[in-house]
C-alpha cells in the first residue's frame, strides 16, 4: 500500500507554545484548522536515507551504539498532553525497542539502515536510524548541521519507514536537545595547559552586542543566571602575557544551563611549535598522551609519561588523577610524520566513554578540537586521533581504536 502523506501541526518557537500546553488539541492528525487558528502547517518531507550524509564518526556511533545509549519510548504525536517526550542529542544514539514494530527486515545478519521523514522547527535537521535485529532495537540519531543554531532544537515528529519507503515502522515525537558541552554554564573553570588556574576577564557577546563582562579569579568566573535563549560568543582573556585569548561559542536553549564548564586557554608557542592538549572525564582515572615522530630515515621519537623529552618534543604536564589537562609541545619538522594517540593506562572505565577531547594548537590558532567517538569499544586501550604531515601540516583524522597495550606497535601500523 502506498503511504499517504499527512500534515502535522508544529508549534514553533515564535508562538511561544508547546505541544504539551495545547491541551485543546486532541487529535493532531484529524483536526481541521479554523480561520482563527494561526498556527502553521508544514508538509512532512518525503522519506530519505540520511546515513550517507553523516560523518564517519557519526556513522560509527549509530552502527555501534554506546553503552550510554538509552532506550526511549515511542510517543504518539496525537497524544498532545504527553509530558515525557524523550530528549535526544547528537552525542549518542537513542534506542527504540523493536519487539512489536511492523515491517522490519529479517535475517540480514547485520544492521540495516532505514529511511525516515521528519517535521519540526528546522528543515536542516534530519534523522538517521539503523535496525539491528540481533539487539532487537532501532538506533536513531539527529544530524544537526549547525549545533550553535538554537532554532535546530525542539520537538520533532519522526516517521521511520521500511526499506521500500512505503510502509510505516513507527511514528514518534522526540525532543532534540543540544549537547551539554556547548550549553552556556553558570560558571567557567579556566586553566592553562599546565593545569594552573588563571586570572583575567570573560566577555559574552550575543546578537553583536556585549551582554556581560566579568572577572576570572583563581580560575573561576561566575556568570549571571538571567541570560535569554540565544547563541553566545565567549572571549576569555588571561592576564598573563604568555597566554592567548580563547574564543568559542555556546548556546542557551529552553532556558537550560549547565552548572560549570572547564576551559583550557592556549599558551603562546614559537612559530614552528604545536601543542597537543588532552582533557577527559573522571573515568578512566588515568589517560596518557602519546606522540610519535617518524623521521624520513625510519627512526622514531616517542614522547609520553615514560619519556617526557626528546630533542623536539616534550610532555610538559602529566596527570594521573582524572580530567587533565595533559600537554605535549612539539616542533613540526619537514619530512616527518606524526601520530597522535591517547592510551588508557588504568584498568577502570572504558576509553570510548571517557569523554576524552583533544585540541591541537599551532602558532596563535586552534587547528581543531576532537572528541573521542562514544561507541561500543569494550576493552579498547588506544584511541588513534590523527596523523600530521610535518612538511605540509595536513591532518588526517583516524578515530581508530586499538585493543592492545603495545606502545611500539602504533607507529608501525600508522606510518
Amino acid at each position: 500500500m502506498e503511504y499517504t502523506w499527512q500534515y502535522f501541526k508544529y508549534i514553533n518557537n515564535n508562538n511561544r507554545e508547546s505541544l504539551e500546553t495545547q491541551r485543546d488539541i486532541k487529535q493532531m492528525d484529524n483536526k481541521t484548522d479554523s480561520p482563527s487558528n494561526s498556527l502553521p502547517f508544514y508538509k512532512m518531507k518525503a522519506p530519505t536515507q540520511n546515513r550517507s550524509n553523516l560523518s564517519p564518526t557519526t556513522q560509527q556511533k549509530i552502527l555501534n551504539p554506546s553503552p550510554q545509549s538509552k532506550r526511549i519510548p515511542i510517543i504518539d504525536p496525537s497524544c498532545v498532553g504527553a509530558s515525557s517526550i524523550p530528549k535526544i542529542t547528537s552525542e549518542v544514539p537513542s534506542l527504540y525497542d523493536a519487539t512489536l514494530l511492523p515491517n522490519l527486515p529479517k535475517g540480514r545478519g547485520k544492521p540495516v539502515p532505514l529511511p525516515s521523514a521528519c517535521d519540526g522547527p528546522s528543515h536542516d535537521v534530519v534523522f538517521s536510524q539503523v535496525y539491528d535485529e540481533s539487539k532487537n532495537s532501532i538506533a536513531i540519531i539527529p544530524n544537526v548541521p549547525n549545533p550553535y543554531d538554537i532554532s535546530s532544537y525542539g520537538q520533532y515528529v519522526v516517521t521511520i519507514f521500511d526499506e521500500s519507503r512505503q510502509r510505516e515502522v513507527l511514528k514518534s515525537l522526540v525532543n532534540v536537545n543540544p549537547p551539554e558541552t556547548i550549553v552556556l554554564p553558570k560558571k567557567f573553570i579556566i586553566k592553562t595547559p599546565l593545569g594552573k588556574s588563571i586570572d583575567g576577564t570573560v566577555e559574552l557577546i550575543c546578537g553583536g552586542r556585549k551582554v556581560f563582562t566579568g572577572s576570572v579569579t583563581q580560575g573561576g568566573a561566575d556568570l549571571p543566571q538571567d541570560f535569554l535563549d540565544g547563541t553566545y560568543e565567549v572571549i576569555i582573556k588571561p592576564n598573563e602575557s604568555n597566554l592567548l585569548p580563547l574564543k568559542f561559542k555556546m548556546i542557551i536553549h529552553d532556558s537550560k544551563r549547565t552548572n560549570s564548564s572547564d576551559q583550557i586557554v592556549n599558551r603562546l608557542n614559537n612559530p614552528d611549535e604545536m601543542d597537543f592538549i588532552l582533557v577527559w572525564n573522571e573515568s578512566p582515572k588515568d589517560l596518557d598522551s602519546h606522540i610519535y615522530c617518524i623521521h624520513p630515515n625510519g627512526s622514531i621519537d616517542h614522547v609520553y609519561f615514560g619519556k617526557k623529552n626528546t630533542e623536539n618534543m616534550s610532555l610538559d604536564h602529566d596527570v594521573t588523577q582524572s580530567y587533565g589537562p595533559e600537554a605535549i609541545r612539539f616542533k613540526r619538522l619537514n619530512g616527518c610524520k606524526y601520530v597522535c594517540a591517547v592510551h588508557k593506562y588504568t584498568e577502570d572505565g572504558e576509553l570510548a566513554q571517557s569523554g576524552a577531547k583533544v585540541r591541537i594548537n599551532y602558532r596563535e590558532s586552534t587547528l581543531f578540537e576532537r572528541c573521542i567517538p562514544n561507541t561500543q569499544q569494550n576493552g579498547a586501550r588506544f584511541w588513534i586521533v590523527c596523523t600530521i604531515d610535518g612538511t605540509s601540516g595536513d591532518i588526517v583524522f583516524k578515530d581508530d581504536f586499538e585493543f592492545h597495550n603495545t606502545r611500539s606497535d602504533i607507529p608501525l601500523k600508522y606510518k
